[in-house]
């Protein structure tokens, strides 16, 4: 099932008993209750162990695991080496991000810790894409290390999607955190996948912020899920050509006069020009403004972002010239437009 969810309840018939209960899938975290800096390699935030050299006393997955370690047995340890080498993991991240700072805690882990580790991160995980951006560094007995300046002095952390963390030789890890920022790309990516989990309304909710008409919301919300950015916007304008001039008419409805005082954060982003145009320029838009929605039936829509008032201005005096089906063509491709510019900013907040 593609929705995000956050309970389950298990139903049994008539009664007896079970003994275990296992739901396998991947977590889907709502990004908008993290901060810039997450965990890259939490479990809970989504990242996974692909492959290891070694898990003969505890399964390297436990490295990922939310909270400290409870003992040994909650902790990736590999056999001792009788030969050359050493233990590796690789991590599938997150997101795609920046890794500024890992801790490495080797707690309960006393007479077997692992006496060194290193770090690569690569943006595929194919070999001849890793870059070293910790280098073999020394680990102590039941203790957390915290390294930040090494990375620092590191040619500059390249973005990563996954990640190899080595021990020398071998030993006992408790837990790996690393600590980072996602990319542009990183957070579009995995606030699509955020999107394309979250629950219906939810969905239809986010979609609506975008483009105030419910049928194309709705169309949006059932279209799940996208695969990139070009595939919702390739949805986005089919979905919207295809609406009645009932549901255009509803989405005008939904935005703010041009140079009239806007609610919502994306409404004052794009008529932000406001603060800045001149006393006489805002009447004669209001004087307009008027006069076209008299003529037209609806407000004046117009793709703002990036515009002045003087150019606003000029925008309106051409278009209120036009035919009423000719002006309605122009009104929809404008919406198409600022649909597509908010969509961009429901991914990257």
């Amino acid at each position: 099932h593609q929705q995000r969810f956050t309970h389950a309840r298990l139903n049994i018939f008539p009664d007896g008993g079970v003994a275990r209960l296992r739901i396998h899938g991947e977590p889907r975290p709502d990004w908008r209750r993290f901060g810039p800096e997450i965990d890259l390699a939490a479990a809970e935030c989504g990242a996974t162990i692909i492959s290891s050299s070694d898990r003969h006393y505890g399964h390297p997955q436990s490295l990922i695991m939310p909270g400290p370690g409870r003992d040994m047995s909650d902790g990736w340890e590999t056999r001792r080496r009788r030969g050359p080498g050493h233990d590796w993991v690789m991590l599938r991240l997150a997101a795609e991000g920046v890794i500024e700072r890992v801790e490495v805690d080797t707690s309960h882990f006393k007479g077997n810790f692992a006496d060194a580790c290193s770090l690569e991160v690569s943006p595929t995980g194919e070999e001849g894409s890793w870059t070293e951006v910790l280098a073999k560094s020394k680990l102590q007995a039941h203790t957390k290390r915290l390294f930040r300046q090494e990375l620092e002095s590191a040619a500059g952390s390249p973005a990563a999607r996954f990640a190899r963390f080595h021990i020398y030789p071998d030993g006992g890890v408790s837990r790996l955190r690393l600590f980072g920022r996602m990319t542009d790309h990183g957070r579009l990516q995995a606030n699509l996948a955020a999107l394309n989990a979250s629950p219906c309304k939810e969905a239809r909710d986010d979609f609506n912020r975008c483009c105030g008409s419910s049928a194309w919301a709705i169309k949006m919300e059932a279209g799940r899920p996208y695969a990139d950015l070009a595939a919702l916007e390739s949805a986005a304008d089919e979905i919207w050509s295809q609406c009645s001039p009932e549901d255009w008419l509803e989405a005008f409805s939904a935005h703010p006069r041009i140079g009239q005082s806007a609610e919502g954060q994306w409404s004052r982003e794009e008529q932000s020009w406001v603060a800045e145009a001149r006393a006489d320029a805002l009447r004669e838009l209001e004087k307009l403004n008027l006069r076209y929605a008299n003529k037209f039936g609806y407000i004046f829509i117009v793709c703002a972002t990036g515009k002045s008032a003087e150019e606003m201005l000029r925008l309106l005096q051409k278009r209120i010239k036009n035919d009423p089906e000719t002006e309605l063509r122009s009104a929809v491709e404008a919406q198409r437009r600022i649909t597509r510019l908010r969509l961009r900013k429901l991914l990257r907040p």
